[in-house]
């Protein structure tokens, strides 16, 4: 039994055996590659193909086909031993028109070249030694670099606004660069672009107005590991193309993105947003370089407004009224007027009735405001000065000292004065753009009562403002 079994085993072995010589005897004795480019043999991409020139110095022939996507097609080339050897690539089974030529390795060791090909199409490759020497080794692999994005201007990958498209420049010193195109709205928009440099080497953008370079562009440069921001209006509903590269068309990798920043007011005369009596118009400035414009028309009977600029942001602000649609109307009072951050400011103005008057308001980026307009009517009636006092002082002459809020630019007051609390009153004096009096007129050891109200005049007369409550003083000596 034991004998049997042995038997059986050695017969095995001996057959295993003889099956991997006869493996090893074939992959041995494989011509590698063809003799001409009828013969020629497909090499697979990634495959390393190793030819011995140690019997004969004959050229050896292999070919390919490329892929339907576009890419670039990395060859490295290695000797190892013997003459240079050359490696020719070919796009038609003939030697009339080579692709790649005289390419070749000198000395001991690999190099590599880079070639853009056509999509789908057969190329062959010839590999031989200088003169036909015979001896050493050559060695060969052909790869696949895919092209993440095409490189035609005219064609470029449609971009969504808000949409970050992650993208590489695959090879360096081909002029290789990614292609996009987006779509601006019909909306009064702004547009940030926005690149960032993900990559060792710098990245450019350019966003050209039409489908190829000769086009006017904006350009955008963001260095490895920075993100570069370009804000712009842009015409609505228009295509715009961006192209990306390396800098010194060297390979790096990106980010970038296209988003709209709706613009809430219009930025000219033509474009000004209507404003209402009585209501806050709560807006921003989008970006540095937005503008906003509004307008109103006075009634056909009132000729003095109350403008109140509220500035909600840490950002200073500008205020600029005209009488008419353009540049050279702005009025002296309100010509490039200042509110300072998380301020506010009130102005009267004595206008013109049944005109149209425009505002614009300028600031930083992200700058949130509000603008009101209010005739005569709706103001004066329901608002009186505030934190009214009056204190009594005697030192070398005796005088009443009258202080209050002034709260609006423009302002004028009337200050009355009697010795009765209800009756009596009489005007000492008129003010404008002050928050304080004093009363000489005075006399000691008598008593008085104050009052005081804002003052607009309307048509040649004062419009019945509110007084303040009268406030009683009494001089002491």
């Amino acid at each position: 039994m034991r004998k049997n079994l042995f038997k059986t085993w050695k017969r095995t072995v001996v057959s295993l055996a003889v099956a991997v010589t006869a493996m090893i005897g074939m992959a041995m004795t494989v011509q590698a590659g063809g003799v001409d480019f009828a013969t020629a043999q497909p090499i697979p991409f990634g495959y390393r193909e190793v030819i011995d020139f140690s019997a004969s110095g004959a050229a050896h022939y292999y070919t390919f086909t490329t892929d339907s996507a576009p890419g670039w097609y990395s060859f490295n080339l290695g000797k190892s031993g013997g003459a240079a050897k050359y490696l020719y690539v070919y796009a038609q089974p003939d030697k009339s028109n080579p692709v790649l030529s005289n390419w070749y390795q000198s000395g001991d060791g690999n190099t590599t070249k880079l070639l853009p090909l056509i999509p789908n199409k057969q190329y062959w490759i010839m590999v031989e030694p200088r003169y036909n020497d015979v001896g050493g080794t050559a060695n060969f692999t052909v790869t696949k670099i895919p092209d993440d994005y095409g490189n035609d201007l005219a064609t470029g990958t449609p971009l969504a606004l808000g949409q970050t498209v992650t993208g590489n420049i695959e090879v360096t010193d081909k002029g290789e660069c990614d292609t996009f195109a987006f779509t601006t709205t019909g909306n009064n928009s702004y547009y940030e672009m926005a690149l960032s440099c993900t990559g060792q080497n710098p990245v450019y953008a350019h966003v050209y107005m039409g489908p190829d370079t000769s086009y006017d562009n904006y350009e955008i440069y963001a260095s490895s590991s920075n993100t570069s921001t370009l804000v712009k209006r842009l015409e609505n509903n228009k295509t715009y193309y961006v192209k990306i590269s390396g800098r010194w068309d060297d390979a790096t990798s990106y980010k970038f993105v296209v988003r709209e920043i709706r613009d809430d007011a219009g930025d000219d005369f033509s474009a000004a947003a209507t404003i209402k009596n009585g209501t806050m118009e709560h807006k921003t400035i989008q970006v540095s370089d937005d503008v906003d414009f509004f307008k109103f028309k006075t009634s056909k009977k009132l000729k003095n407004y109350q403008f109140t600029f509220k500035n909600k942001s840490t950002n200073g602000m500008r205020v600029t009224i005209y009488n008419n649609g353009d540049i050279a109307s702005a009025i002296s009072s309100v010509n490039n007027y200042y509110v300072s951050g998380a301020s506010q400011k009130v102005i009267w103005l004595n206008l013109a009735k049944n005109r149209t008057y425009y505002i614009k308001v300028t600031g930083g980026d992200n700058a949130s405001y509000g603008v009101q307009m209010k005739d005569l009517k709706s103001v004066v009636k329901k608002t009186v000065p505030k934190g009214f006092k009056v204190t009594s002082y005697s030192y070398w002459s005796q005088y009443a000292k009258l202080t209050w809020t002034h709260q609006y630019d423009n302002a004028t007051y009337e200050i009355w004065r009697s010795t009765s609390p209800k009756s009596g009153f009489k005007k000492i004096k008129t003010l404008k753009n002050t928050n304080y009096y004093y009363d000489y007129g005075v006399k000691r050891k008598k008593t008085y009562y104050y009052k005081i109200r804002y003052v607009v005049k309307e048509n040649g007369k004062v419009c019945n403002a509110k007084w303040t409550k009268a406030k009683k003083v009494k001089i002491r000596y």
